[in-house]
């Protein structure tokens, strides 16, 4: 596309909303913004030298937990079809309102997220007793595309698994291919080889809230400065895995094995406000065991420091106000359901709620 020029948006269905099987078009504040700091010559500039800097995210963040933009809130409902008791709550800010904390209950998929559904929810899992199915659980609220690893740490586009052909995240820029490698500035684990990755989008209407998938312990934090790019799908947002200011947890799910749970701020988004587990316990024990049985340790098994226990739906932590993405990538224990797969084969990302059942782990 030559510099000057900008395409034509072709809005079409991209998201497929999985409670109701309904085809949906999103729209956002700003899209045409948007469109136009990453389609537009002008706009790249300014992309590069104000809007992607964290001190522009810094001072519209100033606005934004001020009392002056409560008046933002009632908009905002009224636009995207929110409950309106949220309009009943004296929130503060619009950064507050953003930022709120909702009840959030395990259930199984496609019901409402209420706590008679997750108290059935569980009670249907005790009935069946679950053996060796441990559930596994969206960890935020937002659209997912869901993705293969292969055997070389490889990220495959779904249906290409057997086929010989390698497919990195589906989209180049300037010829440069997203990988598992730049997503966490680090070689792919082995514990990942022949999982699965599930990127969530978190837009601007979406509980900026996340949950653990199911209980653990969480073993390492690393934070990656970055920039603050959009993540949204007119800017490109894979971009945004390998050069957004994220942070990478390292969790052991009990019966599942390890995964990486990678939180990804972008623009607006001051901050990733991560808690840590209810209970903590020194991992030293565990280090001098893998030692003495001669097993590898990775590059987030390094070093002595407590580790946090957390159990399922317990929250993780939550994004300021912006749109953000989380990324987890998981090992092969983890079986993620099929529908979400074929919704990704076919170009569509799935649109969810945080806590709904979205697989298991196979013993």
């Amino acid at each position: 596309m030559p510099h000057g020029t900008m395409q034509k948006e072709q809005p079409c269905p991209s998201i497929i909303e999985r409670k109701t099987g309904r085809l949906i078009q999103e729209e956002e504040y700003g899209q045409k913004a948007i469109y136009f700091l990453y389609h537009h010559f002008l706009g790249r500039l300014l992309l590069k030298m104000i809007f992607a800097r964290p001190y522009f995210s810094f001072l519209r963040g100033l606005y934004y937990n001020s009392f002056l933009s409560k008046k933002d809130i009632a908009p905002f409902v009224e636009k995207y079809g929110l409950s309106k008791v949220l309009l009943k709550k004296n929130y503060q800010s619009f950064g507050a309102f953003f930022s709120r904390k909702e009840a959030v209950y395990l259930r199984e998929a496609g019901k409402e997220n209420t706590k008679e559904n997750g108290e059935a929810w569980k009670e249907k899992l005790r009935e069946k007793g679950q053996a060796g199915k441990r559930p596994f659980y969206a960890t935020a609220s937002g659209k997912l595309l869901t993705y293969k690893i292969d055997q070389e740490g490889k990220i495959i586009f779904p249906g290409n698994e057997n086929n010989g052909k390698s497919n990195p995240l589906p989209l180049e820029i300037k010829g440069n291919a997203y990988s598992i490698e730049k997503i966490l500035k680090a070689p792919c684990p082995e514990f990942l080889k022949g999982g699965t990755l599930l990127v969530f989008r978190l837009s601007l209407p979406d509980y900026h809230r996340y949950i653990f998938p199911t209980e653990g312990k969480l073993l390492r934090r690393k934070k990656i400065k970055g920039r603050l790019d959009s993540v949204r799908k007119e800017a490109a947002h894979f971009k945004a895995f390998s050069e957004n200011k994220r942070e990478v947890s390292l969790l052991e799910l009990t019966g599942m094995g390890k995964i990486l749970h990678v939180e990804v701020g972008a623009m607006l988004v001051g901050h990733i406000h991560n808690h840590f587990g209810s209970k903590t316990f020194s991992d030293k024990g565990d280090q001098n065991k893998k030692k003495n049985l001669g097993e590898k340790t990775t590059k987030f098994d390094r070093g002595y420091q407590q580790t946090f226990r957390f159990t399922a739906g317990e929250e993780k932590g939550y994004f300021s106000l912006g749109g953000s993405n989380i990324v987890e990538l998981l090992n092969e224990k983890i079986v993620i359901d099929e529908d979400l797969f074929e919704n990704t084969k076919k170009g569509l990302e799935t649109k969810l709620e945080i806590g709904e059942r979205i697989g298991y782990g196979k013993a």
